[in-house]
């Protein structure tokens, strides 16, 4: 029967986890993801629970039979389980940002308001939570009175079995399958099937009626020999000394949890699947070590002494993790090496990352998960019946709050990483030492094991401190991302700090100069060296690249949509570029620039003078702050908002591109105001970039996609009417010069090309069922580290522009001038990159040499073309005629130029002098119409070139034949055979299904067939 009920305890562990994680989202949702929210919830989780077992502590020997209780306690959190989401939490948050905090008119009243609401969502549960440990460990010492150390090792291994497997059970199967609202279900089902299970167990085996076994026989064999009280139990003091222990090894765990957390997530990556990863085995090992002491819990004759040899065992396992932790950066390193990136590589890589989270935790959770058991049964037996059980839980609980809040808030700031780990480890020892000292006082002979181990303690620390190197390049490397160790002479060190939230460094290149900031290892940002000279001495660049672009580029674009912008916020400090960017406008009065982490504030401080308005400017204010907190407490409005987190897979990030976080930026968005979002292409896919599209879409009445270069988005929205056209000359600003003028020249085209999509364009797609990320079903939260790791690209997205044809619907929107002079511009996207080859292709006497430079190889193509058809010989081949023509074709149109007349001219021309087939006829005659955007007049070609794909031929390539022969067809209002030809080609695209181009023509013919009928 004892195998029963911690069979229950099992579920009944993985179900509070379930709750845990749950929980933990739904008021980083409320409250923020600040060091403050975050501590906050886990006070609340953890206090809430230590009440709870130490008010039935207090009354569970008046219960008749606690397993009964137990059962009703399940059923009851169950029941508040189902009704959370829709009767609980929706409610009140819903008033709480709709009237409560607006009628506060923000400051100190509304945070208080927001804590105190946090409270009453998850305080009744966990109270609730906390006393079920207590109630199902009493009922089972009831049953089984003569081996209390036993039960109650396997109750605490059971349970924390269960809550390790609920991390991940949560976390990689339930919150993708069925969302937040669909988790809290299975937790609550869970609790009532756990209920059923006890009140199974409390009929058939009531207190009383169970059959014990024979002295000298345990239930699993193993022989004992009854015993009177163990030494030391009859100690003056132990009670409180007990309780002392339980709480001060508590604080030293979750010290350690909280620095292990924050060092891993340095090696693995600060993902949320990571954090759930570190977690489960932590809790594993807590598992591990309640399993190892259950046989020999009742069999110690000195359980005293046993607990201080465990108290000195775990400081000095922790203390022994750091030279580990910074080996586990060469292992991380090979283990990206040599796993494919892959599906199956992904899972590999996921298992190694769970082991290496155990090899470095294990060692000191195994020795912490036997210290409760045996707590509790040395104060069980020295006299203290029931009411020891929830007296030790409660301790150890309230420690733990101490513990997680010193941590986060104090030691990390402080002492650093290692230094918190090591003040755990000494922590932990000291605690042996205090228990030695009372064994002394006492009366045990035990002086010489107290100076012992009072030597140890500080030659162990000694050893932590000056023997193990803390190196900050090793620490700032981003392994998990790279997959390499960087030599550590590439990059100097400017500053780190271990943050509350986040550890900071910020580097400087040696080769090229360049400065970084990294949180957790990864970029978060970059400046180039040009940035710190003088306009008259720096080397010019020829474009914007990498993080230099991006951050100008959205400022820039973002302007341009609001020029009379008076007030404005930025989302994420950065290097603190794109607000000082923003800063160029005369008319902003005042710029509030939201971060989370203090230490990165300071970190931006190095790209100084480079962002120098962000620190200088009157008008600029940085608000330390969670944004969903700022935002809720500003009551105000703004008339530009640019959010440019960090990348969405990492924790907490993600919150910040769902349909839920749109719909409340609406309040704060005055009359007219736009709102810009950044996202990245790269390490996501297609899917991932629609699902923040669709958030957008379902909130906003108007909005334009542009693509800044290669790897970033900027969606410039607006939540009533429709979307001004943009006005360029905000790049032209006194400041914006200022800024701009170690560069190449720009042109207003260049800013124009990087526009992609409109709302009109993709609706189509959008309408048809595409999934926005949420809060509650939280889509790019669990899709982006996998992505990350697979290295994807969303393709579909980064190619927009630079194909066949534009998706953006309003032909208003797209440029019509050509800067044929054109040599350099402001940001390379690829539709700005394509406009540069095309107007370097049409200029005379331009190079045509083959060299390795880029657009090298259609240059050469085309004056070898050109001297073909001057020659006039008939090719050999006219398919490769017609693939070196698409080629050429593709470069001269390339930035949406018009039509090059000459080159289809001389094409035409030639076709008749070489009598072509029609094939090739077909092929020219279909690529002029796609150029001149005359796409009725392609219908013939289309179905020439069509009825050769039935046949495997291809004249045209596959991609640009499926994007323009679809649109042709569609033009022609023959909606059906644009389906039977997309039909015909996709199977020799090159394209896979996610592409958010195929999601797009199927979404138009559908689209347009649904209108027919």
């Amino acid at each position: 029967m004892l195998a029963v009920l911690a069979f229950l305890f099992v579920l009944s562990g993985a179900a509070g986890l379930f709750y845990e994680a749950v929980w933990s989202r739904y008021l980083s949702l409320f409250v923020g993801h600040d060091a403050y929210a975050q501590i906050l919830t886990l006070v609340i989780f953890l206090g809430g629970m230590g009440l709870g077992a130490l008010l039935v502590s207090r009354r569970s020997a008046g219960i008749k039979d606690p397993l009964v209780a137990y059962a009703v306690v399940e059923t009851v959190i169950g029941i508040l389980g189902l009704a959370f989401h829709d009767g609980l939490y929706l409610p009140v948050t819903q008033w709480a940002f709709g009237s409560l905090f607006p009628g506060l008119g923000g400051g100190i009243s509304v945070i208080l308001a927001k804590w105190l609401l946090a409270g009453l969502l998850i305080l009744p549960q966990s109270i609730l939570l906390g006393a079920t440990f207590p109630l199902m460990s009493a009922g089972a010492l009831r049953r089984f009175p003569s081996l209390p150390g036993r039960t109650l090792s396997l109750l605490y291994f059971s349970n924390s079995l269960g809550a390790a497997a609920g991390v991940l059970i949560a976390g990689f199967v339930l919150f993708d399958l069925a969302g937040l609202p669909g988790t809290l279900a299975a937790a609550a089902v869970l609790n009532l099937v756990v209920a059923l299970g006890a009140m199974v167990v409390s009929r058939v085996s009531p207190v009383g009626s169970v059959s014990r076994q024979p002295d000298g026989q345990t239930d699993d064999g193993a022989a004992t020999t009854p015993e009177g009280p163990a030494a030391g139990l009859g100690m003056p003091g132990l009670p409180g000394l007990l309780l002392v222990l339980a709480a001060g090894t508590a604080m030293a765990s979750f010290i350690y949890e909280i620095g292990w957390l924050r060092m891993l997530s340095m090696v693995i990556g600060s993902s949320t699947h990571s954090f759930e990863l570190m977690l489960s085995a932590f809790i594993l090992g807590l598992a591990l070590g309640a399993l190892w002491i259950r046989r020999r819990a009742d069999r110690l004759a000195n359980p005293l002494r046993t607990l201080v040899v465990i108290q000195l065992l775990m400081g000095a396992f922790a203390l022994a993790s750091l030279p580990l932790y910074l080996k586990s950066f060469e292992w991380t390193a090979s283990l990206l090496q040599a796993t494919a990136r892959s599906e199956q590589g992904y899972v590999v890589f996921t298992i190694a990352r769970y082991l290496l989270c155990l090899g470095i935790m294990l060692p000191a959770t195994f020795c912490a998960g036997m210290t409760l058991p045996l707590m509790t049964r040395m104060l069980l037996t020295a006299g203290a019946g029931e009411s020891a059980i929830g007296a030790i839980y409660g301790a150890n609980t309230l420690g733990s709050i101490v513990g997680a809040a010193s941590a986060g808030l104090i030691l990390l700031p402080a002492l650093g990483l290692k230094g918190a780990l090591i003040t755990g480890g000494v922590l932990d020892m000291l605690l042996g030492v205090l228990a030695l000292w009372a064994m002394v006082r006492a009366g045990s002979p035990a002086k010489r094991l107290l100076w012992g181990g009072a030597v140890a303690v500080a030659v162990l620390a000694g050893l932590a401190i000056v023997a193990v190197p803390w190196d900050q390049n090793l620490l700032s490397s981003g392994v998990f991302r790279v997959g390499r160790i960087p030599d550590r002479h590439q990059k100097e060190m400017l500053y780190h700090a271990d943050g509350r939230t986040a550890t900071v460094h910020s580097t400087r290149l040696f080769s090229n100069g360049t400065k970084i900031l990294s949180t957790n290892g990864k970029p978060d940002g970059s400046l180039s060296v040009t940035w710190y000279e003088r306009c008259d001495t720096a080397a010019p660049l020829h474009v914007f690249g990498g993080d230099d672009g991006t951050q100008a580029g959205l400022a820039l674009l973002l302007l341009a949509h609001a020029p009379r912008a008076r007030s404005g916020a930025v989302i994420g400090l950065g290097t603190g570029m794109s607000s000082h960017f923003l800063l160029g406008s005369p008319t902003l009065s005042r710029l509030s620039t939201i971060e989370i982490e203090p230490a990165i504030v300071a970190g931006a401080r190095v790209f100084y003078p480079g962002n120098r308005r962000v620190f200088d400017d009157p008008r600029s204010r940085i608000v330390i702050d969670d944004a969903k907190s700022f935002f809720a407490s500003a009551n105000t409005t703004f008339d530009l908002v640019l959010s440019e987190p960090s990348n969405p897979w990492v924790s907490g990030v993600s919150g910040l591109f769902t349909t839920e976080f749109y719909a409340r930026m609406k309040r704060y968005l005055a009359p007219g105001a736009v709102f810009g979002q950044w996202l990245h292409t790269y390490e996501l896919t297609d899917g991932l970039v629609l699902s923040v599209l669709a958030a957008l879409h379902e909130n906003f009445a108007d909005y334009r996609v542009y693509l800044i270069n290669a790897g970033d988005l900027l969606v410039v929205a607006t939540a009533e009417g429709r979307l001004p056209a943009p006005d360029w000359s905000m790049a032209s600003l006194p400041a914006m010069r200022q800024d701009l003028c170690r560069f190449h020249r720009f042109t207003d085209a260049a800013l124009e090309r990087t526009l992609v999509l409109d709302r009109a364009g993709i609706a189509p797609a959008l309408d048809r069922g595409v999934n926005p990320n949420s809060d509650f079903y939280p889509v790019l939260d669990l899709g982006a580290e996998r992505s990350r790791f697979l290295q994807q690209l969303a393709i579909g997205v980064a190619n927009l522009g630079s194909g066949v044809l534009s998706y953006v619907v309003d032909p208003a929107l797209r440029p019509t001038r050509f800067d044929t002079a054109t040599t350099s511009v402001l940001a390379p996207s690829p539709a700005v990159q394509a406009m540069i080859l095309a107007a370097q292709m049409r200029r005379p006497g331009l190079d045509s040499a083959w060299t390795e430079a880029p657009g090298s190889a259609p240059r050469y193509l085309h004056a070898v073309w050109r001297s073909q058809m001057a020659s006039g010989a008939v090719p050999a081949n006219w398919r490769a005629w017609a693939a070196d023509f698409w080629t050429i074709r593709r470069a001269l149109s390339g930035g949406y130029a018009p039509p090059d007349d000459q080159f289809f001219a001389g094409a035409r021309a030639y076709l008749d002098r070489a009598a072509a087939p029609t094939q090739v006829r077909a092929a020219v005659a279909f690529g002029e119409a796609l150029s001149r955007r005359e796409l009725t007049g392609a219908v013939f070609a289309v179905e020439v070139l069509l009825q050769e794909v039935r046949q495997g031929r291809l004249w045209v390539p596959a991609d640009d034949l499926l994007d323009g022969g679809v649109r042709v067809l569609l033009a022609a209002g023959q909606a059906d055979r644009a389906r039977a030809a997309y039909d015909a080609i996709r199977p020799y695209s090159s394209r896979s299904p996610g592409d958010l181009r195929l999601i797009l023509l199927n979404s138009y013919i559908e689209g347009a067939r649904t209108t027919a009928r």
